[in-house]
C-alpha cells in the first residue's frame, strides 16, 4: 500500500526569501482586475471519481505546489492529500503535503502559508480551518503573486485564485429530506455540528434547518458543536445523554463521520439501541472507512460520499492548468463532486456493499 509522507508542521525555513515560483506573466494574470474570467465552469478537466480519477493535463515544468489541509487526523483530510499526491504523480509536479502539527490550529495553518511564501512555491491549495482567521495569510500570498485555490471551507476574501469544493448546503438539504422522508416528518434530532466559525459547518446547519422548517413534527432537541472530532463528540454526546432518554432521541446527525462515530461510541456506552426499526438512527458525512463498515453492520444509518480523493486531485489540475498557460478560474464557486453527476451520493444499507466494492475513496490501491 502506498504511504503518504504528510508533513505535520514545516520547520522554520532559511531566512533568505526566494522569489515567488510563478512566472511574472502568470503571477500577474490572476491578480489583473481587467482579466476576464469565465462566469462558471463548462467542462471539468478530469474524469472519473475516487482512485479512478484521471486527467489529460501534464505540467509543463516541475512546479512546486503545496496542499494544506486542516489536520492529518481526519480521514477526509488524508483522502484530499492522497488525491493531491496522485495528481502530482500523474501530471509531473512536486507536491508538498502539509497540515498543522496541532490539529485544526488556524495559527499554525497560517504559518504554513507564510512558510510557503518564503519558500517561493508556485501555487497553494488550502482547505481552511477558519474562514476569517486564514484571510491575512492568504492575502499575503496574493501580494506575493502566488495563486491560492481555496478548497471546501470558504475563505472570506476575494484576493485568491478561486474557490471550489463540496456543496455543503445542498448535501445537508439532501440528508435533511432523506431523514424527513424516513421518519415521515416526525423526529426528535440531536445535532452535532462542526466548528461554529467554519463556513462548511454553517452551510450544513443552514441546509438542515431550512429543510426541517418545512416539517413541524421534526425538532432539534439538542445542538452542540463537536468540532468534527471523534473524541469531542463522545464527550458531547455523553452530556446530551444525561438529558434525554433513549426513547426521546430518534436521530443523531454528526457534522461529519468522525462526529457520528463518536456519538455511536457514547450511545453504545449508555446501552442505547442503534439502527433497525426502533433504534436511534445516526448519520454522518464523508463515507470514510469506519463509517462504511458501521453502515454495513447497522450502527450508522447513512453517510454522504464527498470523494476527497478526486477533490484533492481536481485542485491540483486547476492550478497546473493556470501555471501552464494562465487559464483563469471561474468567477463563481466550482462545485465538486457535482451532485447531478455523482451517483450514490447518499450511502446507506441499500447500497453500502456496492459503494465499498466500487467507489470507496479510502481503499488505496496496492
Amino acid at each position: 500500500m502506498r504511504k503518504l509522507a504528510i508533513v505535520a508542521m514545516v520547520l522554520l525555513l532559511a531566512s533568505s526569501v526566494f522569489a515567488a515560483g510563478t512566472t511574472e506573466g502568470t503571477a500577474a494574470a490572476f491578480k489583473d482586475p481587467d482579466a476576464v474570467r469565465p462566469a462558471a465552469i463548462e467542462t471539468y478537466p478530469v474524469s472519473g471519481f475516487a482512485w479512478n480519477v484521471t486527467t489529460d493535463v501534464k505540467a509543463n515544468e516541475p512546479f512546486t505546489i503545496a496542499m494544506i489541509v486542516k489536520n492529518n487526523t481526519n480521514p477526509f483530510m488524508n483522502g484530499v492529500l492522497e488525491g493531491f499526491a496522485k495528481a502530482a504523480e500523474d501530471m509531473g509536479f512536486e507536491a508538498l503535503l502539509l497540515s498543522p502539527a496541532t490539529a485544526d490550529s488556524n495559527e499554525e495553518q497560517a504559518r504554513l502559508v507564510d512558510d510557503m511564501i518564503v519558500r517561493g512555491v508556485d501555487a497553494i491549495c488550502i482547505h481552511p480551518i477558519d474562514s476569517n482567521g486564514i484571510v491575512p495569510a492568504l492575502e499575503r500570498a496574493y501580494d506575493a503573486g502566488i495563486p491560492v485555490l481555496v478548497q471546501g471551507t470558504q475563505a472570506n476574501t476575494d484576493r485568491i485564485f478561486g474557490w471550489y469544493g463540496t456543496q455543503y448546503y445542498d448535501q445537508a438539504v439532501l440528508v435533511g429530506e432523506y431523514i424527513a422522508n424516513r421518519f415521515n416528518g416526525e423526529a426528535n434530532i440531536v445535532y452535532l455540528p462542526g466548528p461554529p466559525q467554519a463556513q462548511n459547518s454553517q452551510d450544513r446547519t443552514r441546509g438542515f434547518k431550512d429543510v426541517f422548517a418545512n416539517y413541524p413534527g421534526i425538532k432539534i432537541i439538542a445542538e452542540q458543536p463537536s468540532n468534527f472530532n471523534r473524541a469531542e463528540s463522545v464527550t458531547v454526546m455523553e452530556n446530551i445523554i444525561q438529558r434525554f432518554s433513549e426513547d426521546e432521541i430518534d436521530v443523531v446527525i454528526g457534522g461529519n463521520d468522525e462526529a457520528a462515530m463518536g456519538a455511536i461510541m457514547a450511545l453504545q456506552g449508555a446501552g442505547y439501541k442503534l439502527g433497525g426499526e426502533d433504534g436511534i438512527f445516526v448519520t454522518g458525512f464523508d463515507c470514510n472507512e469506519d463509517a462504511s463498515y458501521a453502515i454495513q453492520n447497522g450502527t450508522l444509518g447513512a453517510s454522504i460520499n464527498p470523494d476527497p480523493v478526486s477533490l484533492g486531485y481536481l485542485g491540483a489540475v486547476f492550478l497546473v492548468q493556470y501555471l501552464n498557460d494562465g487559464t483563469l478560474f471561474p468567477e463563481s464557486f466550482v462545485p465538486w463532486p457535482s451532485m447531478e453527476d455523482m451517483s450514490n451520493l447518499i450511502v446507506d444499507s441499500s447500497n453500502i456493499d456496492e459503494y465499498i466494492d466500487t467507489m470507496a475513496w479510502w481503499k488505496i490501491p496496492e
